[in-house]
């Protein structure tokens, strides 16, 4: 099979360690022997995700989202978009080609999330996480911006969006999680994990996603909690050295 046109694409702000970075990056060079492009970019505090996303397909050459009257210079022209959030990492050979080739056959597919803030009758959305979508499925169901709205997080918006436009949306379930959600003030009598629909897997901290293919992406969230870099540092120093490790993650 011909070499997909792929790309994967991570972004972070200066209160990110930059040793976060350059683990994701060695980490995603470990798992990517289709040697697909990972662009790394650094954007300042005010630059909100879903607005650099929809620069991003400007620079691939899509007129995006909120930018879409915007001149943005085209730089790139990549077939597959792979996003990847700087907190989470491939766990296999074969996960991002698995994820561009679902996207090549014209689907989003994505890591399953619930925006549980948001009353949205538990809308489940491929997350940016690890995300894949072709440029020409992108512009199909419309370029809709990576922005929140009321109904949406961060990316949920392409999933609105394939579902309302008949394009199918693979959502890769959690397996099991290393740890529960760290809590808020303001919440109040919450379990010890966050939810997806009513009937699916539950996740929280550290969430490995997969399915019959095996282990796909671990997702680290709440990147920015006390201690949860070093818990990062650690999955990906486990992840390098190949070493197996007591496995003393969560399933429900």
């Amino acid at each position: 099979m011909e070499k997909i046109n792929a790309c994967i694409v991570s972004v972070s702000m200066p209160n990110i360690n930059r040793k976060t970075v350059e683990l994701q990056r060695e980490v995603v060079e470990k798992f990517n022997p289709q040697n697909y492009p990972h662009y790394q970019f650094l954007v300042g505090m005010d630059v909100k995700h879903g607005v650099f996303l929809d620069y991003f397909w400007g620079m691939n050459g899509v007129k995006a989202g909120v930018l879409r009257d915007k001149n943005v210079e085209k730089k790139l022209d990549h077939d597959v978009v792979i996003i990847l959030d700087i907190d989470c990492i491939p766990l296999s050979n074969h996960a991002f080609e698995y994820y561009a080739k679902i996207a090549l056959e014209g689907k989003l597919i994505g890591n399953a999330q619930r925006t549980n803030h948001l009353q949205n009758n538990q809308h489940v959305f491929a997350a940016p996480s690890a995300s894949a979508i072709s440029k020409q499925t992108y512009v199909n169901i419309g370029a809709p911006s990576a922005l929140e709205t009321e109904r949406s997080d961060v990316l949920e918006e392409y999933t609105w969006a394939a579902e309302a436009n008949g394009v199918g949306v693979v959502k890769v379930l959690p397996l099991r999680y290393d740890a529960p959600p760290q809590r808020y003030d303001w919440e109040k009598n919450q379990p010890p994990y966050w939810d997806l629909a009513d009937g699916m897997p539950k996740y929280g901290m550290g969430t490995t996603y997969g399915d019959e293919n095996g282990d796909l992406f671990w997702h680290n969230f709440q990147i920015r909690m006390p201690g949860q870099e070093e818990r990062f540092w650690n999955k990906c120093e486990e992840v390098l050295v190949g070493g197996m490790y007591e496995d003393r993650s969560i399933k429900h």
